[in-house]
């Protein structure tokens, strides 16, 4: 028996290397397919290990946007100081970032991303909003922004993204507008918050999530075209190599793909990293040069995938018993003892989660940190490592009856339930987490905005000026000839006080708009009504005084009240009336000084069937006033930080299901050139291509199927634990769970359906010919 030496082992290492590639045409073929999979793994993992180089851009530029916060109403006048206003807007639910700018002087520091102040009545645009101006998809918004000519463009500098929607528009008269502020520098100056314990939880919980998925993937990759390799090795058995020595050999062959798949992931990082520029995700968009990985995950990430090919191969090499011509597998006994092991990951894993789901502040620390890390690894890769076995188990117990193409796929799936969950695998893991990590961003949601109404397509909105009650009723006559608009109605909406400490709401409108709002009896323009407890409190009719603006207004007595009025509770549309006693008056109630120091209000009913209503409703009102507020309760308004995380979390979501469907088509291609020998034998014995193409797909929808039941199992395990350590109510969203599941089955049935014409080669009768 030979001494085993490091020599040896190099030299045998070698030689699989070197059979890789001059193994013949299946050799090479297999190496090409190891490394293009593997290639899609690692620039998975370079862009992962870009993210917080990314971040680190993203935020710089977010920073130095920064303006209107660092601006005052009353700073002085400088050289370097400019006038600004905010026009910014929404379209289609992206927004749109838009100021107009007024310099003080020629030395007027210059926005970022800016070379020169546009000239009144220009606009500096970003490239994306250019585009979009330009498109009949973006009528409407060039009409709301204003028929003003494009004459500079805004630098990367003065973006976030590339498909950031921004513009700046050149002034001369904002010294008369009300809404001006004055500033002399940009950029932020506040130290960073520190990231909510909840929202750490979701990014440690999406970055597992999505890279769950690339190991899984790797390691897929590293045993395509496994059986022809064993039946090769068997035969190196032949020429006297012992066992040791035909895995070291193994072991060769895998790295060789693995490491022809580094060269090939760095090209597909390159490419890919230009082409996201023009993707935008829920209007998160990236530049191809922040995509610079950072060195040391980098470094981890390039020396960890040859690691897991040689050790993937080395633990399937474990199982194969390759003699001299004739390779046999793991008997039955084996196979139970690794589903014990296998069923005892998730289970593991899932005691790990609900074990250390108590306290969200150990995050911070590896204390906390690693629990969480090992328990959602564990659970999720225990999960697609029990698959196999529920499979096989599957195929024994359906396999004893049906058609020719169904017992084609069950006698496949029977004797290598290992190699037909291989391509599925990714699914399981993606599938599983996205359930966990949609209801989690769902409770989250949820948490943040208590105020969004249950009702998404709630039918109306409201419009909010700073420009003067007088002009409520002019807005809501101009807004009912709007397209989508069914009625509008003017109102305002203020507190009063009685001289001492007790405070009154008011709602202000015609009669009609009353009604709307409270129970109000017959009416007309100079009337007050109050709701009962306020009735006593102006028996005496005590002089008030509006609490806006600052006091200053003088006092005024109201009139006899002409009855009392209950509120009414809008159903969509908080108020300042839903609680406390109040005042329901008409305009002529009212001082006319007091009416136009207070905002115009308009609630809106809408349309929503027709078509862009809401997109014109805002487009009109911006023809009246620019600086007008909405709020649309069919929209969700959440805080900033979470909203950056689930854009982001949403993008990586459709960056890893691009990697599962590529990487799924290039499994399925290796399977059939893998089995292309016999697949032309059964094509020669006359069975038909059709025959073949169903075997083909019961052969992965099989799979597919169990795998998603148990997807859906452990996402919503896995969800019910999560949301406990947020202090979360534990509601699954069943029909997101079907959503995620029926879009991984319809992925796997396009695939399946993009793999036939490599099907119709392999059954060709060149097929037959066997070195």
């Amino acid at each position: 028996m030979a001494v085993s030496t490091p020599r040896r082992w190099a030299d045998e290492l070698a030689l699989g290397t070197r059979l890789a590639f001059t193994g013949g045409r299946a050799a090479l073929a297999r190496t090409l397919l190891t490394a293009v999979g593997v290639g899609l793994g690692v620039a998975m993992l370079l862009l992962a290990s870009s993210v917080p180089v990314l971040k680190h851009h993203r935020d710089d530029r977010i920073h130095a946007l920064r303006d209107l916060l660092n601006a005052s109403a009353d700073a002085p006048r400088t050289p370097h100081s400019l006038l600004m206003t905010d026009l910014g807007t929404t379209y289609h639910g992206r927004e749109v970032r838009g100021r107009a700018v007024q310099p003080d002087g020629p030395g007027a520091v210059l926005p970022p991303g800016l070379s020169h102040y546009p000239a009144p009545g220009e606009l500096a645009v970003s490239p994306a909003l250019a585009e979009l101006l330009t498109s009949p998809d973006g009528r409407l918004l060039a009409e709301r922004i204003g028929p003003h000519p494009v004459t500079a463009r805004i630098a990367p500098a003065g973006l976030v993204g590339p498909g950031d929607y921004s513009f700046y528009l050149g002034s001369d008269r904002l010294a008369q507008d009300p809404a001006a502020v004055r500033l002399d520098h940009f950029g932020e100056q506040d130290p960073p918050k520190p990231l909510e314990p909840v929202l750490l939880l979701l990014s440690i919980v999406g970055v597992v999530i999505l890279l769950t998925p690339v190991g899984v993937f790797v390691a897929a990759a590293a045993r395509f075209g496994g059986e022809a390799r064993d039946r090769r090795l068997a035969a190196l058995r032949l020429v006297g190599a012992d066992r040791a020595a035909i895995r070291r050999i193994a072991a060769g062959e895998s790295l060789a793909g693995a490491l022809l798949g580094l060269a090939v992931g760095g090209v597909f990082f390159l490419a890919g990293g230009q082409l996201l520029e023009l993707v935008t995700v829920e209007g998160l968009s990236v530049f191809a040069s922040d995509l610079t990985p950072q060195p040391a995950l980098a470094a981890l990430a390039l020396a960890a995938v040859p690691l897991l090919a040689v050790t993937v191969t080395l633990a399937a090499m474990r199982r194969i018993n390759a003699e001299p011509l004739a390779v046999t597998r793991a008997g039955a006994a084996r196979r139970q003892r690794w589903f014990a092991v296998r069923l005892a990951l998730p289970l593991l894993g899932g005691f790990l989660l609900y074990r250390n789901q108590a306290d969200l502040a150990d995050l911070g620390r590896a204390s906390g940190l690693a629990p969480l890390i090992a328990g959602l690894l564990l659970l999720l890769l225990g999960t697609t490592a029990l698959l196999p076995a529920v499979l096989g188990t599957t195929a024994r117990l359906l396999g004893r009856a049906g058609p020719v193409s169904w017992q084609l796929a069950v006698r496949r799936i029977q004797w290598a339930p290992q190699a037909a969950s291989r391509p599925i695998g990714g699914i399981v893991v993606a599938v599983s987490g996205a359930i966990a990590l949609q209801a989690l961003l769902g409770g989250i949601a949820t948490d943040l905005t208590p105020l969004r109404p249950a009702a998404t397509g709630a039918p109306v909105l409201s419009a909010t000026s700073l420009a003067g009650g007088a002009s409520a009723a002019s807005y809501a006559s101009r807004l009912r000839g709007t397209p989508g608009v069914l009625d509008a109605t003017g109102y305002q909406e203020f507190y009063v006080q009685d001289g001492g400490t007790t405070s009154l709401a008011v709602r202000v409108s015609d009669c009609a708009g009353l009604r709307i709002f409270a129970k109000v009896p017959d009416c007309r323009d100079g009337d007050l009504f109050t709701s009962p407890d306020a009735l006593a409190r102006l028996g005496t009719r005590p002089a008030l005084s509006a609490l806006w603006p600052g006091g200053a207004m003088p006092a005024w007595r109201p009139p006899v009240p002409r009855g009392s009025a209950d509120a009414l509770a809008h159903p969509v549309l908080p108020t300042l009336l839903d609680r406390g006693p109040a005042l329901y008056a008409t305009w002529g109630a009212l001082p006319p000084e007091v009416v136009r120091q207070q905002d115009a209000r308009v609630l809106v009913h809408v349309d929503r069937r027709a078509p862009d209503a809401v997109e014109q409703i805002r487009t009109t009102m911006a023809g009246i006033d620019p600086h007008i507020h909405f709020y649309d309760p069919a929209a969700a308004f959440t805080d900033k930080t979470f909203l950056g995380i689930r854009r982001a979390l949403t993008a990586g979501v459709a960056a890893t299901l691009t990697l599962i469907a590529a990487s799924m088509l290039v499994g399925l291609v290796a399977q059939l050139r893998e089995r292309r020998r016999s697949l032309a034998v059964l094509a020669a014995f006359g069975t038909r291509r059709r025959t073949l193409g169903a075997a083909l797909l019961w052969q992965v929808l099989l799979p597919v199927v169990l795998g998603l039941a148990l997807a859906v199992g452990a996402g919503a395990g896995l969800a019910s634990v999560l949301l406990r350590s947020a202090g979360l109510p534990v509601v699954l969203d069943w029909g997101q769970a079907g959503v995620m599941a029926a879009a991984g089955l319809g992925a796997v049935l396009a695939l399946t359906a993009l793999s036939l014409p490599v099907l119709r080669r392999a059954t060709r009768a060149a097929g037959l010919r066997h070195e």
